[in-house]
């Protein structure tokens, strides 16, 4: 048992590291613009956060889809299959990076508007076209270094996926400062300190497959309907549950611009910016587990599944937990990391502790996703990431404050991971591993 703890820590270390990394890009252009130009760039970064976040969740579905399949064919020694499902999971991540980055240069002030930025001040709303045009102009590196991360620790080399997140994200932070503070290019330099960091991230990652240190390979392969359809199957739930952010950012922009105005945004920027780091501590660890669920479905390993699944609750609730009470007790210090506005840190501070307790659900509710779609239970995994990603959270967040009054909106969140989690039981409890069938069909 404790190989096995050993081995479960050596996968979710690196996923919850990467991903961390990965959601902190976009973090540190929040601090360096809420501290070196002002709190309105501050909201003005948040309001390009439902598409940028929406075009991440998206993309997830082909990596995390293909590092499902990758996995089970890997644990029944298919490994001209995995690769297949490697390499279709990069091209459809390619091409959809591209295709993202056309729509987001293109129609950037359109998607600003549809995100709350046509009720905010004239400032605001410019500083959020230059933002979001910007760092939309990377789509491709920053959805491939997050795909490329999924394989490289997938294919044995965890440590090295970490360690390219890392690169990005440290390159992200010095360029953030540069432009921002020395060279004075707000919120634009901000942009592309980012996509400048995920080429540096997309670099380190290839080294993987350049050096051919795993099982997988980059190269030609035939491309069949049925791989892209099981890819897509797989990946759906992931997508579906990573959607809850954009969907978050997109419901509380429109509700907060029309009851608050601009410190409202600026409010919950902080708030979704401190979210997005917890989501990805929780994910990381579902993500972090998915080889090993997949791996021993292969084998039909039944009492391994059960075991992983239960040492993944045991540390997701640990984790939200404990992030909960760190908020609580150092909520000042943390708002100020973001900016020093009196109003902004008095409106933050009351919210912050009863926003974080929605905390604890969010982690459980990830693991459970993560868990059935692995194991081949796509409908209720998808059930439960649509009820929390879409339905649940949007209607929760925007009818709340108009029947319960304004003061209980950010209560929202929590009674919607409440009643996901609810639903979460129910599917587990009523539902079965499918029987293991004689001929594969992953």
């Amino acid at each position: 048992m404790r190989q096995k703890g050993l081995v479960m820590t050596r996968y979710i270390f690196p996923a919850v590291g990467g991903l961390f990394m990965a959601y902190l890009y976009n973090v540190m252009d929040g601090i360096f613009v809420g501290q070196g130009v002002g709190a309105a760039a501050l909201g003005a970064v948040n309001i390009g956060v439902p598409f940028i976040t929406f075009v991440v969740a998206i993309a997830a579905m082909f990596p995390m889809g293909g590092a499902t399949v990758v996995a089970i064919r890997m644990g029944r020694g298919d490994e001209r299959g995995a690769n297949q499902a490697f390499m279709v999971s990069i091209s459809l991540t390619l091409l959809a990076s591209v295709m993202l980055m056309i729509i987001g240069m293109v129609f950037t002030g359109p998607i600003v508007d549809f995100s709350g930025g046509a009720k905010l001040s004239r400032e605001m709303r410019r500083m959020a076209v230059d933002y979001l045009f910007y760092y939309s102009a990377f789509s491709v590196p920053m959805l491939m270094s997050t795909c490329l991360s999924v394989f490289v620790r997938n294919d044995g080399s965890p440590a090295l996926s970490f360690l390219g997140m890392c690169v990005g994200a440290v390159s992200n932070t010095f360029l953030d400062w540069l432009f921002i503070f020395p060279l004075g290019k707000g919120v634009v330099g901000a942009a592309v300190a980012s996509g400048l960091g995920q080429i540096s991230a997309v670099l380190v990652l290839l080294s993987h497959f350049i050096r051919k240190k795993g099982d997988l390979r980059l190269q030609l392969v035939s491309v069949k309907p049925g791989v892209i359809g099981k890819i897509c199957k797989r990946g759906v739930p992931e997508a579906v549950s990573q959607l809850n952010t954009p969907v978050t950012a997109l419901c509380y922009n429109l509700v907060l611009a029309h009851l608050m105005g601009d410190i409202g945004v600026s409010t919950f920027s902080v708030l979704s910016f401190l979210y997005s780091l917890a989501n990805a501590i929780f994910s990381g660890v579902a993500q972090g587990l998915q080889p090993l669920w997949g791996n021993y479905y292969g084998r039909q390993d039944i009492k391994g599944l059960t075991a992983i699944f239960q040492y993944g609750i045991a540390v997701n609730a640990v984790l939200s937990l404990l992030v909960h009470l760190l908020l609580i007790a150092f909520d000042e210090p943390v708002i100020r990391i973001f900016n020093q506005n009196a109003d902004l840190l008095q409106v933050a501070s009351q919210a912050l502790p009863v926003f974080s307790l929605s905390f604890i659900p969010m982690a459980l509710n990830l693991i459970y996703t993560a868990f059935l779609y692995s194991t081949k239970r796509t409908v209720q995994s998808d059930a439960i990431a649509f009820s929390r990603g879409i339905v649940i959270k949007s209607a929760a967040i925007l009818l709340v404050p108009f029947l319960l009054g304004s003061a209980y909106i950010w209560v929202a969140p929590l009674l919607a991971e409440g009643i996901t989690l609810m639903l979460a039981l129910i599917l587990k409890k009523t539902s079965r591993i499918a029987a293991f069938s004689r001929r594969p069909s992953v």
